[in-house]
C-alpha cells in the first residue's frame, strides 16, 4: 500500500503484506458478550442484536434532530440513550451496567406517564397522523425488532432476558405515547383498511 495514500485503521485492524486485514473478514467475529469473549458468526443473533441497537440509536437520533425542542425529541433522546446503554450491557453484562439501563428505562416510563396522565381514549389499531407520530412509530417498530432478536438468544445467553424485558416495556410505552398524542385509533383492522382505501376505491 502506497505511503502516499494510507487509510486510517480501526483499532483492531492490522496492515499485513501491504494490505489491511480486519477481524470478521472470515465471516466470524470475536466479541465481548455479557462479560465474556465469544467467537460467533457475523450473522449470529448477538451480532444482529448489536446491529439492531445501532440502528435504533440512529433512528432515535434522527428523530431527536428533526423534532428537538418538543416532547418527541425528548422521547427520542431517551430511547437513544437506552439503546446505547443496552449495547454496553450486551458487552459488559454487569449488574452495574444493567442498573444504568434500568435508570434510563425508568426515565422513559416517567416521561410517558407524565405525557399520558389523565388520558382516556379507545384502544385498537392505531395509525400515525403526523410526521412526529410516524417518527415515534418507526422507533416502536425497531424496538420490537430488537426484542425479537433478543428472544432468539434466550437458550444460549440467559442474561438476554433483561434485554427482552426492557425492549418490550419500551415498545409498549412508545405505543402508549402514540395513543395519548392523537394517533388515529380504529376498532378493527378492517376499519383501518376502510379509512386508508376509502377515497381510492370510491
Amino acid at each position: 500500500m502506497s505511503d502516499n495514500c494510507r487509510l486510517p485503521l480501526f483499532a483492531d485492524c492490522k496492515e499485513v503484506d501491504n494490505s489491511i486485514k480486519c477481524p470478521g473478514d472470515s465471516g466470524y467475529s470475536v466479541i465481548p458478550l455479557f462479560g465474556k469473549r465469544v467467537r460467533v458468526r457475523k450473522d449470529s443473533a448477538p451480532i444482529m442484536l448489536m446491529g439492531c441497537l445501532d440502528e435504533l440509536s440512529n433512528i432515535a437520533n434522527s428523530t431527536r434532530l428533526d423534532f428537538g425542542g418538543n416532547v418527541i425529541g425528548e422521547i427520542a433522546s431517551i430511547v437513544m440513550a437506552l439503546s446505547m446503554q443496552l449495547n454496553a450491557y450486551l458487552v459488559q453484562g454487569s449488574d452495574d451496567r444493567l442498573s444504568r439501563v434500568r435508570s434510563v428505562e425508568d426515565l422513559l416510563m416517567a416521561k410517558i406517564a407524565d405525557l399520558c396522565r389523565g388520558f382516556k381514549g379507545p384502544l385498537g389499531w392505531i395509525i400515525a397522523t403526523t410526521p412526529e407520530l410516524q417518527a415515534l412509530d418507526t422507533i416502536r417498530v425497531k424496538l420490537r425488532e430488537c426484542g425479537r432478536i433478543a428472544s432468539s438468544m434466550l437458550d444460549d445467553y440467559p442474561p438476554s432476558v433483561n434485554v427482552i424485558s426492557v425492549m418490550n416495556h419500551a415498545d409498549k410505552l412508545i405505543a402508549q405515547a402514540m395513543y395519548c398524542m392523537g394517533g388515529h385509533v380504529f376498532r378493527s383492522v378492517d376499519d383501518a383498511m376502510n379509512y386508508l382505501l376509502g377515497n381510492i376505491t370510491r
